[in-house]
């Protein structure tokens, strides 16, 4: 039987992809081994190329010895983890090494300067072809999807078959627990046990916030949006926006829900993590809340966008147990709007889809509204605007606040490098985090509204343009250089001291 190896660099351990491919070729009768080997420096990126100690390496050659085809998820800022991966393995295993996810779908060419093959699109059935194949000593150069060099040293440049259009003829994604391994610092490379799942489940930014091991899915594929900075955009010119979103039935996704509930008593909350559950159809949002709530009765949480949320489609996921939402708001200058490709989600349309999710404000915890900061085309007067912007929002609230990444693919990373705004690729792209926010008088105001507590009449006021000119001056940068580097730890601190942990 063919075996393949399929190896996951990310922090989170739920990695649907691999677990999804896992799945797939299990079902088809091809033996796979997941292995996780979580980054250990999270989001937290550096320009570091070396992410896993030498030991760990070497405990992952004979964990693939055995494979038919090793395959690599990754993603941009993952890149270096897949580097070291593959050159660990190289020379050492008989099996080629494939790469998928979305920066292979992006950047295919560079990809194959490390890896063997490459997989750009949906990877079930192509990556069953090419195990396939390889397990018959066949050529992959015609297999759809696969990217790979010849013998000669060209380029096999194939096209990408149609989306699977049924997703429920789709197994769900692989908890069995059944040969997969993590590696865990201090411990080496382990068996991923449902108690080390649990550990790993329960340190969670959603888990932590509700207390609550969670379970974290996907009930459908793609976004019906095109926003300028997303690799969703990039995909959906790849095939075609026409039947890019696709949604798995209810009963498909509550049997996948009831299975992992029975293999992982310790389930306390579900995350649905489609990029905009609340496009669902009203009837259909309807009929999962029906069967959501007489089969799981779990609280759940899930990610919406100002288009889609609407006071029929809250009254339903609140009764059955929706707790807590995620929603993209990015900007508030309608000049950024229009960049982001995003002038369909103006001002007035979010303020009004925060005004129905705050009428809820009792019975869920605060919701979350994402920002993208530091955008290279912003002025100051569009970030003011933002500020101003969150000064409407109506309490209670959080924010998540992103340092903009210029992803491979995305228009807007396309637009900045003919305008000479993205020089230097490594540095601002594939070793950037999200997380690295300018440390500047604005963002410094955004910080302080973060947990929705600042008094939303003193920040109007101190993103008047006024104020901010004089705190902006490139003279009192060091102060707020000296104010990011304090507020983590007297945040920190300050938890502690009040017994809310760290």
């Amino acid at each position: 039987m063919p075996r393949v190896v399929l190896i996951s660099p990310y922090p989170d351990i739920t990695a649907f992809g691999v677990r999804a491919l896992s799945s797939y070729l299990r079902a088809a009768g091809v033996a796979t081994r997941l292995i996780f080997l979580p980054d250990p420096l999270g989001d937290a990126l550096t320009d570091a190329p070396e992410r896993y100690p030498a030991e760990v390496l070497e405990a992952l050659v004979p964990l693939c010895a055995d494979a038919t085809l090793v395959g690599v998820s990754l993603m941009t800022n993952y890149a270096d983890n897949a580097v070291q991966i593959t050159r660990a393995l190289r020379g050492s295993i008989a099996a080629p090494v494939l790469w998928g996810g979305v920066h292979p779908t992006i950047r295919p060419e560079e990809c194959l300067e490390v890896a063997d093959m490459v997989c750009v699109g949906d990877g079930e059935e192509a990556l069953l072809d090419v195990v396939r194949a390889v397990a018959a000593g066949r050529s992959v150069a015609e297999v759809p999807n696969i990217w790979s060099r010849r013998p000669d040293g060209s380029l096999a440049r194939n096209p990408v078959r149609p989306l699977a259009a049924d997703l429920d003829a789709l197994p769900p994604p692989d908890w069995s627990h059944e040969d997969h391994c993590i590696w865990v610092a201090g411990e080496g490379i382990v068996a991923l046990t449902p108690s080390v799942t649990e550990r790993f489940l329960a340190g969670g930014t959603v888990s932590r916030l509700l207390g609550r091991v969670g379970y974290q899915t996907m009930t459908g594929r793609g976004c019906p949006h095109r926003c300028a900075y997303c690799v969703n955009d990039a995909i959906k010119s790849l095939y075609g926006a026409k039947g890019y979103l696709r949604w798995r039935s209810v009963p498909h996704v509550m049997a996948e829900l009831a299975a992992a509930r029975a293999a992982m008593p310790f389930i306390g909350y579900v995350w649905i993590s489609d990029d905009a559950f609340f496009a669902r159809p009203l009837e259909n949002i309807r009929e999962f809340c029906r069967e959501y709530k007489a089969r799981i009765n779990l609280p759940f949480t899930c990610l919406g966008s100002p288009a889609t949320i609407s006071r029929e489609k809250m009254d339903a996921l609140v009764d059955a147990g929706m707790v807590y939402m995620q929603m993209g708001v990015q900007t508030g200058s309608p000049r950024i709007q229009a960049l982001f490709n995003r002038q369909a989600m103006g001002n007035d349309r979010m303020l009004a889809a925060m005004a129905i999710v705050n009428a809820y404000k009792d019975r869920m915890l605060p919701p979350s509204y994402d920002f993208i900061l530091d955008t290279p085309y912003e002025t100051l007067d569009d970030r003011l605007e933002s500020v101003r912007f969150i000064a409407k929002i109506p309490k209670p609230f959080r924010l998540q606040p992103f340092s903009l990444v210029l992803y491979p693919g995305t228009k807007l990373a396309a637009m900045a490098a003919a305008d000479g705004l993205l020089a230097d690729e490594r540095r601002d792209v594939y070793t950037k985090s999200y997380t690295m926010r300018r440390p500047d008088y604005v963002n410094f105001l955004i910080l302080l509204a973060k947990g929705g507590r600042f008094p939303s009449r003193l920040l109007a006021l101190c993103a008047t343009g006024p104020v901010a000119r004089v705190l902006s001056a490139r003279a009192l940068s060091p102060l707020w250089r000296l104010a990011f580097a304090v507020a983590g730890p007297a945040k920190r601190l300050l938890k502690k001291l009040l017994g809310r942990g760290s």
